[in-house]
Parts: C-alpha cells; sequence; structure tokens
C-alpha cells in the first residue's frame, strides 16, 4: 500500500526532501535556482526559462526547485524556474499586485505557468478565465508560452464539501475544474498541465496513495512530485518517465508510479502533441498489475478558500495521443 511506504521513513524539511545542499526551508519564493542547473550541457537543449505564479500550491515543497531538479534527471532542456507565489492569490489578485507583470514583461521567459486560486473554477469562473485571458496576452506580446495549471480538487470527504453552497462533492469539484480549465486552454491555444487530472487518476487507482495532506488541499511531498512532473512534461512536451530524479524521502518505487500516472494524465489531453512512446499505465498497473483503463475546507490564505520552448530541443521522447492509455473519460464518474 502506499500509506505504507510513505510513511516508512520521517518526514524532512522541504529542503532536505529536495537534495539541496546548504539550501533553507525559509527560502523566499523568489530564490533562484542554483547555479550548477543553467549551465548549458553539450548535447543537451538551451535551458528554457520558466515562471510560475501562483499561491501556496505553488510555494509547497519547493515546487521551483523540484521542477528544475526533475528536468534535470531527463534528457531534455534544463530548466531555470522562477517563481512569484503569495498565499490566498487568486489570478485577480496578482493581475492587481503587478509584481507578476513586471516579471513576464522583463523576465524573457519561454513559458510562464499559471495557477489560478483552487475554488475559483467553483466561484468565481468567469473571472478566472478573464484573468487568464489578460494574462496570456501579455505572456503572447512577449514569445512566450502560457501554460494553465489545472489545480486539483479538495480530498474525497474533506468539510468543504459539507459547508460549501454551491458544490455537490468531489466528483462535482472536480467536473468544475475540468471544464474551466479545458475551456481556457482550448480558448487561448495554450498549453494545459493536467495535475488535477493526474490527482483523481492516481486517488481512483489507489485511494491510500498520499498526495494531499492532513488539510485536504495542499500537497504533500508527493503531491508536489506528482505536479513537478505533469509540468515538466507541459512545458518541454517530453515524457516525465525519462526523469531520473526522486525528492528524498519518497519512495522510489512510488516516484515511478507517479511518473507514469502523469504521462498517462498528459496523454489524455486532447491537443497534446505527442508520438512514439510505449503505453503508459495507471499507478496500480506500473506496480506490476495488469489494467487497461485509468481506474479541509483548510484556508490558503485570505481568499474564499484560499509549446513550444523559445529554445531549441533535440529529438525529444514524446507521448502518444489517443495511445490506449485510456478508455474512459479523464474524470471518470465516482458513482457506479
Amino acid at each position: 500500500m502506499f500509506v505504507a511506504l510513505w510513511c516508512a521513513r520521517p518526514q524532512p524539511c522541504a529542503a532536505q526532501a529536495l537534495n539541496i545542499a546548504g539550501a533553507r526551508p525559509e527560502w523566499g519564493a523568489n530564490a533562484a535556482i542554483e547555479s550548477d542547473l543553467l549551465r548549458d550541457t553539450p548535447g543537451r537543449a538551451k535551458p528554457l526559462r520558466v515562471l510560475l505564479v501562483g499561491n501556496s500550491y505553488t510555494k509547497f515543497n519547493l515546487l521551483h526547485v523540484m521542477l528544475s531538479r526533475v528536468a534535470d534527471g531527463a534528457n531534455g532542456p534544463r530548466m531555470h524556474v522562477d517563481v512569484e507565489a503569495r498565499g490566498g492569490y487568486s489570478l485577480r489578485m496578482h493581475w492587481k499586485s503587478r509584481t507578476a507583470l513586471i516579471k513576464i514583461r522583463n523576465g524573457h521567459y519561454s513559458h510562464v505557468v499559471l495557477q489560478g486560486h483552487s475554488l475559483s473554477p467553483v466561484d468565481h469562473p468567469d473571472e478566472l478565465a478573464e484573468d487568464a485571458e489578460r494574462f496570456n496576452a501579455e505572456i503572447s506580446a512577449k514569445g512566450s508560452r502560457t501554460v494553465l495549471w489545472e489545480t486539483w480538487a479538495r480530498k474525497p470527504n474533506t468539510s468543504l464539501y459539507r459547508k460549501h453552497g454551491v458544490l455537490r462533492g468531489f466528483d462535482d469539484m472536480v467536473h468544475r475544474i475540468d471544464t474551466a480549465y479545458t475551456g481556457m486552454a482550448r480558448s487561448l491555444h495554450a498549453e494545459l498541465a493536467p495535475v488535477g487530472s493526474a490527482f483523481v487518476r492516481a486517488w481512483r487507482s489507489d485511494p491510500g496513495v498520499p498526495l494531499w495532506g492532513s488539510d485536504g488541499s495542499h500537497p504533500t511531498l508527493a503531491g508536489s512530485y506528482m505536479t513537478a512532473c505533469v509540468l515538466y512534461g507541459a512545458i518541454s512536451g517530453r515524457d516525465p518517465r525519462e526523469s531520473s530524479y526522486v525528492p528524498y524521502p519518497l519512495d522510489p518505487r512510488l516516484a515511478e508510479r507517479i511518473r507514469a500516472v502523469a504521462a498517462a494524465s498528459l496523454s489524455a489531453v486532447p491537443a497534446w502533441r505527442a508520438i512514439d512512446l510505449p503505453a503508459a499505465t495507471t499507478l496500480a498497473a506500473a506496480s506490476g498489475a495488469r489494467s487497461t483503463s485509468a481506474s479541509s475546507a483548510c484556508s490558503e490564505g485570505p481568499s474564499s478558500d484560499r509549446s513550444n520552448g523559445s529554445g531549441s530541443r533535440s529529438a525529444p521522447s514524446k507521448l502518444r495521443n489517443g495511445s490506449g492509455w485510456v478508455s474512459q473519460s479523464r474524470y471518470p464518474s465516482e458513482r457506479a
């Protein structure tokens, strides 16, 4: 069981988990990646410059460093990852603060990842779409690519589903998030990073997989690793299974399964531009079982809840769309 794998070792601080020598857990949100990750390596494509815009979901477990490590452990381009993340922020709050806009206009990024507030698709879907369109216009004006980070639903059975006046449960929140982000990706011609889809796929395969923290909202180390793997695939167009990076103390077997689920979730994105890779499996199948289908209202802060790269790429390994990895919709119903 995944719970046994996860609980076998004590939880480290975020810096220890990422194997960063001398790193401090209190690193600020704008901390730059270590210079050794940014050096060009013979035979590898030019590093991509990535900006993550979000809130505490983006800040947790030093995700910006983790994403760079995932890229560093693969054969594709390395990533210089910057971050603009503030607890509880929505895209509207980022737009008003203008700090992210200044970075977008001056950072020379190849990709900008937008992570909206976790309840925006439920409470303010029109506002979310409007702000994504505004940011996309700024991003496109600088010749960068927009990547929409599809957030995850709250963990099943959390108190949010009993207290919220609109949501009817986990399945309803999943559907609203999926509808909002896939619609925005389609209308903006943006890349979609289906992180929420990956959480659902993993949970349906094994409800014990430890992706959500104790509040049922924020990610565990495994949840952030899943996020980093999906973002890596969405940004680079490459298969996250090719990365050898595993954050300590995540069990390597669990990490392998997470990468497989990330790959399968990416392959299910209709616009995924991918070809010629062996079929991925579900989380359970990755551990040896055969499978043919994807089987707290805790506050994030002051809110109600809280491509193609510009650098060249060398013959990337890519995922195959419609490869039979999924025999159902990306979010099959919870109901039997």
